[in-house]
């Protein structure tokens, strides 16, 4: 494989690694517990991510009642924010689209805020290209009947502007950690997004590296994603999206830590 192909490959399948990792219920705690030692609610069962794939034998209603049972829990842990995230859940079997949403659960003002990275303020009801279905469908009406005040964290414009962005798993966990410095989703203020596509990109970037700066050890789980994606590809009738077993060989030895570190925002197109 061409040096530059190569590079193209293993940044896509690095991305790809990335997304799935940070889209991991115990990845996701373990970011947040890091970044903020001192938060009150750190069990596993307070710190939740409820992913889209609805279990054999159950059904959509069934992952809508599981997570209205950990609400049921979360209302009932006082000093201090609950912060939790959730999918859309698929629609059947085939339906493999999912957008990460985020919520921090403020009992003792008894509010809630709910972080969309599709939120667009120009829109009815803020409906980006994403319909926020978790939200809208589950998470407001359950705090409203309780009756808490629903904040959507507002955006300066859309995180997400189109299906090609599938960051949505990064961009939820971006804007939390950064609203729960000193509080600041108390404010209820703008959170500012780029306005180019590729400032939207760097920001992710930049995101990246700062977390794998900073949590080094994460590199061992995204080195095992990053493996394992690519050692288990196998193409659907004939798609040849999955690389030959030669090519397979290549992307293995690429130093991923190097890669990422030296990744510019135009690799991230």
């Amino acid at each position: 494989m061409p040096k530059n192909k190569l590079k193209e490959t293993a940044i896509s399948w690095l991305l790809h690694s990335i997304k799935i990792l940070f889209g991991d219920e115990r990845i996701r705690r373990y970011i947040i517990l890091q970044k903020y030692p001192d938060l009150k609610h750190k069990l596993v069962k307070d710190i939740r991510t409820f992913n889209a794939f609805v279990k054999r034998g159950k059904t959509r209603q069934d992952r809508f009642k599981e997570i209205e049972n950990y609400l049921d829990y979360a209302i009932t842990l006082k000093k201090g924010i609950v912060v939790f995230t959730a999918t859309n859940v698929q629609q059947n079997k085939e339906d493999n689209e999912t957008h990460f949403q985020t919520f921090i659960i403020d009992n003792n003002n008894k509010k809630i805020y709910a972080i969309d990275p599709a939120y667009d303020k120009k829109e009815e009801n803020f409906i980006g290209i994403y319909y926020a279905e978790i939200t809208y469908d589950v998470i407001k009406p359950y705090f409203e009947d309780k009756n808490y005040e629903f904040n959507f964290v507002k955006l300066s414009r859309p995180a997400q502007t189109n299906t090609n962005d599938v960051f949505c798993q990064s961009w939820s966990l971006l804007i939390l950690l950064k609203l729960m410095e000193n509080n600041e989703y108390e404010q209820n203020e703008e959170f500012s997004i780029p306005s180019k596509n590729i400032d939207k990109y760097n920001m992710i970037l930049e995101f990246y590296k700062q977390i794998f700066t900073d949590m080094p050890d994460l590199f061992d789980n995204l080195k095992e994603e990053y493996d394992g994606s690519i050692n288990d590809c196998i193409d659907n009738e004939g798609d040849n999206n999955c690389p030959s077993e030669d090519e397979k060989k290549e992307l293995l030895k690429v130093d991923i830590v190097n890669l990422l570190m030296k990744m510019t925002k135009n690799d991230m197109k």
